[in-house]
């Protein structure tokens, strides 16, 4: 049976493979935090100017990739957390929703294969471990 906090029975990098290059967890907190400033005061620029939001694909997509790493990260350093575990699961469904609606994966597996029932979570170290640092 398919493991999604090790790993095992997917087709995916294991945890320890995927977040091998990964700055440590307060680092990769803070950079996420200056990430979401970066959209949200881009977001109310345009407010202000009375102009239409669109935001970066790009940056959309690596402030997702990011927090749902850290979050699979976190529940995996503490897995008694239960909100780290319930944390995890949620932003990898959120990154592959994003994947699917905007053709934005870079690994080789999409976000709608069967690979990744009953988690994204291996997904989302597929992807981690895809993106050009």
């Amino acid at each position: 049976m398919p493991d999604p906090i090790t790993g095992e029975g997917f087709d995916a990098p294991s945890p320890e493979v995927a977040y091998m290059g990964a700055p440590p967890l307060l680092r990769e907190a803070a950079e996420l935090v200056e990430l979401s400033e970066r959209l949200q005061v881009e977001a109310s620029t345009a407010a202000i100017k009375g102009e239409p939001y669109e935001p970066d694909e790009h940056q959309e997509r690596l402030y997702l990739l990011r927090r749902a790493a850290l979050a699979d990260r976190l529940s995996i350093e503490y897995p008694d957390v239960e909100e780290f575990v319930t944390d995890a699961a949620q932003m990898a469904h959120r990154l592959a929703e994003f994947d699917r609606q905007h053709d934005t994966h870079v690994g080789p597996i999409g976000p709608t294969a069967i690979e990744w029932d009953p988690s994204h979570r291996p997904y989302v170290r597929q992807e981690y471990d895809h993106w050009g640092w």
